[in-house]
C-alpha cells in the first residue's frame, strides 16, 4: 500500500481557474488526501492567474511566504502564469515543479512521483485544438457547481495575455455539457455556473452556437438553476436575451464586458463592440427581464486614457442601467501591443480613478437591492449565513437550519452602507 500525502491548494483569477483547480482536485492518485493547513502538507499546488500586476505580485509574495514558514513543502505551479512566463518560474528556489496549462492533467502523475520529472513541463498552448474531456469526473463541495464548456479565445484585445496563456477557443461538445449537468444535478447541485474563457465563442469549433446549448440545456436538463459567467457584447444578441427572458433556468443576472465608456479607448484597446452596441444590448435586457442585475468589467487608466476620457467611462455608466463593475487599474502583460504604448498613465491617477468607479459601484448595487426591498426572490443559500439571490444580491440572514445549496425564498428587509439584510421565508417550491 502506497503511503498517504497531503496536498493543499492556492488559488488565484477566476472561475475558470477554480474549476481547473476542483479538476486536478478529483484527479488525485488515492493516496493523496487534500488539506487546508500548508504545515501539514506534503505538496501545494498553485494554480495562477497573470491578468494583472496585482495578481503576479501577490503570487511571489504568497509563494515566499508559504516556503518561509513551511521549508519542507514541495511547490508544483501552474496555471497561466505558468504559461506565459515559465522563465520568470524556472530559477526560483521557492518554485519546485512547474506545469504549465496545457499540461495540467499530468499533475496526478508529477505528484506520484515528482522526481521523475524536470522542473519545467512546458509546451506550445496554440498545439491544442479540442477541448480536454478526460481530465474530469469533477466533485464540487459549494453551494453550487462550475461548469466548464469553453477555453480559449481566438481574438486579440491589445490590452489581454490570455489567449497566450489558454489558446485557441475550444468547446465541450453540447451532449456532454447535458450529461455533466444532469449528473451534477443528481449528485445534489442545484445550481450550475456556465463559465469559459471567452464563453461567447461556444460552440464556433464544433459547428454549434451558445444559444443552441442554452436552448438544449432548458430543454434536455433537469436542474433548477443555470448561471452564466461573463459574456462579451460583441457576440451576443437580441435573440439570446430573448431565450434567456422565456426560460425558467437561467438566472436573470449578466456580466458583460465593457471595459471602458470612452469609443477612442475601446478602439484603441481592439475591442469589437461600440458603446452603442452595448448600450442596447443592456437595456434590451432591461426591457425584457426588468428584475436583472447587470455587472460589466472596466480598466482604467488603459494607455492614452486622459481625464475627459476617463470622464467619459463614468457619465456612460451613471446613465445605464448598469448595476455594479469589476474595475482593474490597467497593467501592462509582456508581449501586447498595448504595453508598448508611450502614452501611460501613472499608478497615482489609475488607483484615484479605481477608487471613483469603485464607489460608484457600491452605490449601484445598493440602489439595485434597495428597488427588492420587501419582495420574496428565489435564491441559493450560501455558507456563512447568506443567500445568493437569481438575480445576484447577497443577502445576509440570520442563522438557519437551512441547508447550503438549498433554493429558498428570501426577502430583502434593510439595505445599509455596504450590508443588505433579510429573512429566509421558506424553500422555493417549483
Amino acid at each position: 500500500m502506497k503511503p498517504e500525502k497531503s496536498v493543499s491548494f492556492i488559488t488565484y483569477g477566476c472561475k475558470v481557474n477554480q474549476f481547473d483547480t476542483d479538476k486536478i482536485i478529483s484527479n488525485l492518485p488515492d493516496n493523496f488526501k487534500v488539506v487546508t493547513d500548508k504545515s501539514l502538507s506534503d505538496f501545494c499546488i498553485i494554480n495562477t492567474c497573470t491578468v494583472t500586476d496585482n495578481t503576479d505580485n501577490q503570487f511571489f509574495k504568497d509563494l515566499k511566504k508559504l516556503k518561509r514558514d513551511n521549508p519542507q513543502i514541495i511547490t508544483l505551479v501552474t496555471g497561466c502564469l505558468a504559461q506565459t512566463s515559465p522563465e520568470k518560474l524556472n530559477h526560483l528556489e521557492n518554485i519546485d515543479l512547474v506545469v504549465d496549462n496545457a499540461n495540467k492533467y499530468l499533475i496526478p502523475k508529477v505528484l506520484s512521483k515528482p522526481e521523475r520529472y524536470h522542473k519545467r513541463i512546458i509546451s506550445n498552448i496554440f498545439d491544442i485544438r479540442e477541448f480536454d474531456d478526460d481530465f474530469e469526473n469533477i466533485y464540487e463541495n459549494r453551494s453550487r457547481a462550475f461548469l466548464k464548456v469553453q477555453d480559449g479565445c481566438n481574438y486579440r484585445c491589445s490590452f489581454c495575455i490570455i489567449p497566450f496563456a489558454r489558446g485557441r477557443s475550444r468547446s465541450l461538445k453540447e451532449f456532454k455539457v447535458i450529461e455533466k449537468i444532469n449528473r451534477l444535478n443528481r449528485l445534489g447541485f442545484n445550481e450550475v455556473v456556465l463559465t469559459g474563457i471567452h464563453l461567447s465563442s461556444y460552440g464556433k469549433d464544433i459547428g454549434s452556437s451558445f444559444e443552441k446549448l442554452l436552448n438544449l440545456i432548458d430543454k434536455e436538463t433537469d436542474i433548477p438553476n443555470i448561471r452564466l459567467s461573463s459574456i462579451d457584447p460583441a457576440d451576443t444578441s437580441l435573440d439570446l436575451i430573448d431565450l434567456i427572458s422565456s426560460s425558467k433556468k437561467i438566472c436573470p443576472s449578466f456580466h458583460i464586458s465593457l471595459q471602458s465608456g470612452d469609443e477612442e479607448v475601446l478602439k484603441n484597446m481592439r475591442r469589437r463592440y461600440k458603446i452603442e452596441k452595448f448600450n442596447e444590448l443592456i437595456n434590451y435586457i432591461r426591457q425584457k427581464l426588468p428584475s436583472s442585475c447587470i455587472g460589466t468589467d472596466v480598466i482604467v487608466g488603459f494607455p492614452g486614457e486622459n481625464n475627459n476620457l476617463f470622464n467619459n467611462t463614468v457619465n456612460f455608466i451613471k446613465n445605464s442601467e448598469l448595476n455594479y463593475l469589476h474595475v482593474f487599474p490597467y497593467s501592462d502583460r509582456k508581449g501586447t501591443p498595448a504595453s508598448i504604448s508611450k502614452d501611460k498613465v501613472d499608478d497615482h491617477e489609475k488607483q484615484k480613478r479605481s477608487k471613483i468607479l469603485r464607489e460608484l459601484s457600491n452605490n449601484m448595487k445598493l440602489e439595485f437591492a434597495n428597488k427588492f426591498k420587501n419582495i420574496v426572490i428565489k435564491g441559493i443559500k450560501e455558507k456563512n449565513n447568506k443567500v445568493r439571490t437569481n438575480n445576484y444580491i447577497d443577502v445576509s440572514v440570520e442563522n438557519s437550519n437551512v441547508s447550503q445549496g438549498s433554493i429558498v425564498e428570501v426577502i430583502i428587509n434593510t439595505v445599509e452602507k455596504d450590508k443588505i439584510f433579510g429573512t429566509i421565508v421558506g424553500p422555493h417550491l417549483q
